[in-house]
């Protein structure tokens, strides 16, 4: 599976990638990362972060980005490469699924999967369909955003999508804790949770159904929008809808553009604009910000004119503030959303002006300060007006305006002087009286791993080792006492030379494959980062890496030598010590039992 997958374009749909030598570096998704950090090795098929230790393979890969079990990142993995999976009929393991542990993520997929299925096949359906296709067709989407999103209708019954779990003979539990049935509460079974309506599904950064949003389709039914609950695979606070149509354009163009609403996603993908995403009646979090982050350094929030809609924008700023990202604020007309701007004439040019029009975050936010002052008549320059100015300051540096770096940091304070109308010794003033201390993120906290750094010669070569597996068929009798010494010993490589050894030692060996013998995702981490550090020391270069383990083998051989010489010298003084206790005992014989006594004198 690892031959079949190019990690390079593989991790390069999810982040943007540049060529640096034999590899590409990126900004790491897995921490809060400013420069590019993490490097991906298409030769070994690996990847790793210099800053916050992460990497592995291609499965590593998959399942740290999308919080996924390694058989879910096996069948995307296959599916890619367009591999049959041949499922194994071995014995269960104990406590593994079907024994009551719950539903898994596996199953909670399975159960969208088949829902999907279900609703595009009732929005085909020449009478199920009906009343959804006329409202899409009054909407204006045309058929091809309806393939694009994956659209669907939800049949006007309470059992449409209970028959099909009956009739495949699936388990409920699944259904039920992804939301799309509910038990009843009288007589027994279940009831369909989403009835009568145009179905959106919720797609992941690949495509995949992990919720469902629900319009309904007659006027006397509520609520207008229906939602999946929360699961282990849909979290509001870190999904944006249409991620996976807009992926591409927000790479190459290096923006995206978030909005509101499912249809206003469409419309905007419909006219061209396809780096357009969308939350989920939910504010903004620092998971959305992860999330676009791996793909674009600027961003676009695009609101409605109404004061629900700006504050909507003042709230995604505070959470934007000092990613280290360009945000820009884009206010619709009021009343007006980018569905009906764009169906007016022209209605492509004025969203483009819409666009185009965008304004700072902090320019935004001081410009509705000085509105909200000028509202309540404060003259501009007084006391009161530098006051309020200041606590809005003090705001942004609680914010992470002092964390940012001394250049930016002069720049931004310069800005929001000149849009306050304020000197900017007043700005720096409010900015000092604030000290820099991390913001919390409520848990979302970045996890760095635990670095193990080699420490003895044995353990450098084992290094090299791991780097340049090959070494081994040429330096067989040095590799075996390597591998074995640091295995035997008790220092913090014993384990991974313990779970690689054989590998290297009775394999054809070689990088990629050596990490998938290691079944710890820490332990493929550790090898990954030594991997990295040889490979950046040497540069590549084979000879170097070879003069490497050859430096590495005199060092362990010259340890060892005065390993010895140590030993020969605690011996010789052990017999030493041993000598004189021998001429102790003697003595204490001689004199009767006291070795302090003096000869007597016969007169």
């Amino acid at each position: 599976m690892l031959d079949a997958t190019d990690i390079v374009r593989l991790i390069g749909e999810h982040v943007t990638l540049r060529p640096k030598g034999r590899e590409y570096v990126g900004l790491c998704p897995f921490h809060d990362d400013h420069k590019p950090s993490m490097c991906v090795v298409p030769h070994k098929r690996m990847f790793h972060c210099f800053s916050c230790g992460s990497g592995g393979n291609a499965f590593d890969f998959m399942m740290k980005f999308h919080g996924m079990e390694f058989r879910e990142a096996l069948r995307v993995l296959a599916d890619r490469a367009g591999i049959e999976l041949t499922p194994w009929k071995g014995g269960a393991k104990p406590g593994v699924e079907g024994e009551g542990a719950g539903v898994s993520r596996d199953e909670l997929a399975r159960a969208n999967r088949t829902a999907w299925d279900f609703f595009r096949a009732i929005y085909r359906h020449p009478e199920h369909g009906a009343a959804a296709r006329a409202l899409v067709k009054r909407r204006g989407m045309s058929d091809e955003m309806v393939e694009r999103f994956g659209v669907g209708a939800s049949p006007d019954r309470w059992d449409g999508l209970v028959k099909v779990i009956e009739g495949k003979g699936l388990d409920f539990a699944a259904f039920a804790a992804a939301g799309l049935i509910k038990r009843r509460e009288q007589g027994g079974g279940w009831y369909d949770a989403f009835r009568n309506r145009l179905m959106f599904p919720i797609l992941d950064q690949i495509g995949r159904p992990i919720a469902f949003g629900g319009r309904k389709l007659r006027d006397e039914d509520e609520p207008k929008y229906l939602n999946s609950p929360e699961s282990a695979l849909f979290h509001k606070g870190s999904t944006l809808y249409g991620i996976h149509a807009a992926g591409s354009a927000i790479r190459e163009s290096r923006v995206c553009v978030i909005t509101e609403g499912y249809t206003d996603v469409i419309a905007c993908h419909q006219h061209g604009f396809a780096q357009v995403v969308a939350t989920l009646g939910t504010a903004f979090t620092h998971g959305h910000v992860s999330q676009v982050r791996r793909l674009c350094d600027r961003v676009v929030l695009l609101f409605d004119g109404d004061t629900a809609g700006e504050k909507a924008a003042e709230r995604a700023c505070e959470v934007f503030f000092g990613e280290g990202m360009d945000v820009d604020v884009a206010i619709l007309p009021a009343g007006i959303d980018p569905d009906d701007l764009l169906k007016e004439g022209e209605g492509g040019a004025r969203f483009s002006e819409v666009l185009g029009a965008a304004e700072p975050a902090l320019e935004f936010q001081i410009r509705r300060v000085r509105q909200r002052l000028i509202d309540r008549g404060v003259r501009a320059g007084s006391l009161a007006w530098a006051q309020e100015v200041e606590a809005q300051v003090v705001r942004f540096a609680e914010m992470g305006l002092s964390s940012l770096s001394p250049i930016r940091r002069q720049t931004v304070i310069k800005r929001l002087a000149s849009v306050a109308g304020v000197d900017p010794s007043i700005v720096v003033a409010a900015v000092a009286s604030v000290r820099s201390r991390p913001r919390d993120r409520g848990g979302e906290g970045e996890r760095r791993v635990a670095k193990i750094v080699p420490k003895t010669a044995r353990e450098h070569a084992l290094a090299c080792l791991l780097a340049r597996p090959e070494l081994a068929r040429d330096f067989q009798g040095d590799a075996r006492d390597i591998v074995e010494a640091v295995a035997y010993g008790s220092g913090p490589l014993s384990g991974i030379a313990a779970s690689v050894g054989s590998f290297i030692l009775e394999h054809t060996p070689s990088s990629e494959g050596l990490l998938a013998t290691l079944e710890d995702p820490t332990q493929r981490e550790s090898v990954v980062a030594m991997i990295a550090e040889v490979d950046r020391s040497t540069e590549g270069d084979a000879e170097r890496h070879i003069r490497m383990w050859n430096d590495c083998i005199r060092r362990v051989r010259t340890e060892a030598a005065s390993a010895e010489d140590g030993e020969r010298g605690e011996r010789d003084s052990l017999a030493r010590v041993g000598a004189a206790l021998e001429a102790f005992r003697d003595r204490h014989k001689e004199l009767g039992g006291n070795p302090l006594a003096r000869p007597r004198v016969v007169s």
